[in-house]
């Protein structure tokens, strides 16, 4: 009988997420014992402010951040199970997500990086869904209006417009009637933001995503904290050797497969320069590049077999532990 390694027990076990689950809300309750912390995070959004009095000061704010947390990881597996993105029915991507995100405490607060991840999970779930579809402009319609919304919160999101563009034409489904269905759907939630501040004459709230989309803060590295830059470069070097691994062994995969990692690693490097170029984002930015990291790195271990992806997985456990001890003692 074949021994199998820890990679493989611990990616393909069934009980490997609902463990990941426990082990998240222990780091989560001993961290706010340890010190406690804001339940929410304050932002510059116009849009994002507005919910403020709702949770500023209530403990409710932390509850509310772990299920929209839950509501993505639920999302992740949803997704690798409509268009098979791993091969198998794996809960590893969300396993990633819950314990990166357990591991960094001051990401527990609820931030409008949580709510700008969870519209733009269901926005990929449309753009894939238009892989070769024969009828694609309603899917790219639903797509594009879930960029726009989370870009109400973080209007920097809506750089990631070529790449949507990108995608759906290597997805087969870029057409003039589909782009100008995306366009529409895009400004369509601003068409809701602009009924609002006229009705209620708070027209900074229309102005202020356009305002803080063309200003851009002089690039300070310095600006990063010393949490972010440790947990940026362990992502960052899971990161680049997911995607080397999809590069190298796309022969094993479908052509699907292969547009849906792309568009991940395209997307995952763009949202890495964005931290780069405009760091003071990266509470907002981080989320949604753990979901790129956590569809690749889970790729990566559950379909590597070899001696050496073993032992890299075993370090890449050892260095979450690290990190988790890093970023407590930083709190």
């Amino acid at each position: 009988m074949i021994k199998k390694r820890i990679q493989q027990r611990i990616t393909a076990g069934k009980f490997v997420l609902p463990v990941v689950m426990l082990l998240s809300v222990a780091i989560w309750v001993g961290g706010y014992f340890i010190k406690p912390m804001p339940v929410f995070s304050h932002s510059s959004s116009a849009v994002w402010q507005m919910v403020e009095h709702f949770f500023l000061g209530k403990p409710v704010g932390l509850i509310v951040n772990f299920l929209l947390y839950s509501a993505i990881g639920y999302f992740l597996i949803e997704l690798n199970n409509a268009f098979a993105i791993i091969r198998l029915r794996a809960s590893i991507q969300t396993s990633f997500y819950f314990i990166i995100i357990a591991v960094c405490p001051e990401l527990h607060p609820l931030h409008m990086g949580t709510v700008t991840t969870l519209c733009m999970v269901a926005s990929i779930y449309f753009l894939f869904q238009s892989y070769q579809y024969t009828k694609p402009t309603g899917v790219i319609f639903y797509s594009w209006m879930f960029l726009g919304l989370s870009s109400l919160m973080l209007p920097q999101l809506l750089f990631l417009i070529p790449i949507y563009l990108i995608s759906a034409y290597n997805f087969q489904s870029l057409s003039p009637k589909s782009f100008f269905a995306g366009l529409l759907g895009l400004t369509f939630p601003f068409w809701f933001l602009m009924g609002y501040a006229f009705s209620f004459n708070h027209l900074d709230v229309l102005y202020s995503p356009f305002q803080e989309l063309i200003t851009f803060v002089p690039i300070n590295l310095f600006a990063l904290k010393g949490w972010q830059i440790v947990t940026i470069i362990y992502v960052l070097l899971l990161f680049i050797i997911a995607v080397a691994n999809s590069l190298i062994n796309s022969w094993q995969d479908k052509i699907r497969t292969r547009a849906y990692l792309s568009f991940f690693s395209l997307m995952g490097v763009c949202l890495l320069v964005l931290i780069i170029l405009q760091p003071q984002h990266f509470i907002a930015i981080f989320p949604l590049l753990l979901v790129c990291f956590s569809f690749l790195a889970g790729h990566f271990f559950a379909l590597t077999k070899s001696r050496a992806s073993n032992l890299f997985f075993i370090f890449s456990l050892i260095g979450l532990i690290a990190l988790l001890t890093y970023n407590l003692w930083m709190l």
